[in-house]
């Protein structure tokens, strides 16, 4: 599970709570492909970016694209929280660092800006998970709480309107934390709660 899942999934949990938005940057376009699978979230089109008219939303989750480019500095720099999925490998450990460099460099035009790592397709029992979050814990970039673990049922839960509609009660026990972790950063950013 990647970057799409997981804001499909935030989108989805949170749409009921919040006004929330969903903005695909992707080249790939796999959020606007989805079209009815949407339901109940609001598709909101790049556009909104050059021209600064954004919808009446508290929340707008951007989908990114899979690789480092000049648009991603860009949207770390107007966003208010980024989130960097990291899968639990030594690879993505070296892979990271140049997202955890953009994210630094995007914070000098953008101090107030938010970011945190999410251990993302975790696999069950294993040492290396300890290790690589040992490393993690060594750079710039607070690793969150919440642990999104490697099941089948999120791959589900992006044509069944998100992980509330699959019946599977681990994988929202995963999620909601991590919506709660999130937004609980911004409402305490939001109000000056520290």
């Amino acid at each position: 599970m990647g970057k799409t899942t997981l804001a499909l999934n935030l989108s989805f949990l949170l749409k009921d709570m919040l006004k929330v938005g969903i903005l695909d940057t992707n080249i790939q376009g796999i959020v606007v492909g989805l079209g009815d699978l949407l339901e109940g979230n609001k598709l909101v089109p790049q556009e909104v970016l050059t021209i600064g008219d954004v919808p009446e939303l508290v929340i707008l989750i951007i989908d990114t694209p899979p690789y480092l480019t000049v648009q991603l500095s860009t949207l770390f720099e107007i966003s208010d929280f980024a989130l960097v999925p990291f899968k639990v490998s030594y690879l993505d450990v070296m892979a990271v660092k140049a997202t955890v460099a953009l994210i630094a460099e995007a914070q000098k035009q953008n101090p107030t800006m938010k970011p945190g790592i999410v251990l993302n397709m975790v696999k069950h029992r294993t040492s290396v998970n300890a290790e690589i979050k040992k490393i993690l814990d060594s750079y710039p970039i607070p690793t969150l709480k919440t642990k999104i673990m490697e099941r089948v049922s999120y791959i589900r839960s992006v044509v069944s309107n998100g992980v509330g509609n699959i019946g599977d009660e681990k994988v929202t026990e995963e999620m909601m934390p991590l919506a709660e972790e999130i937004v609980g950063q911004l409402y305490k950013y939001e109000t000056g709660w520290l």
